[in-house]
């Protein structure tokens, strides 16, 4: 589902009631917000433990290293 929505003046956005019912996003839910480029992402978080969030938010934050193709220690891992 695709919907246009428009950012208020501090930043907010609403997101869409049928997205919030589908994803079963209500108050206090977490969400992960995330930066590639020139496409933000937001994912609900369901149930993670500190652990296991850590590790996302790990994941997130390196994944410009780890795309960077310029980094040629990384050719025998990929």
């Amino acid at each position: 589902m695709t919907e246009l929505i428009t950012v208020g003046e501090k930043g907010q956005i609403v997101i869409p009631k049928k997205i919030r019912d589908g994803l079963k996003i209500e108050k206090g839910t977490k969400l992960l917000v995330s930066e590639d480029k020139e496409k933000i992402t937001i994912k609900p978080i369901v149930k993670l433990d500190e652990k296991h969030l850590f590790m996302l938010l790990s994941e997130t934050s390196l994944k410009k290293t780890w795309d960077n193709p310029y980094d040629e220690r990384w050719d025998d891992v990929l």
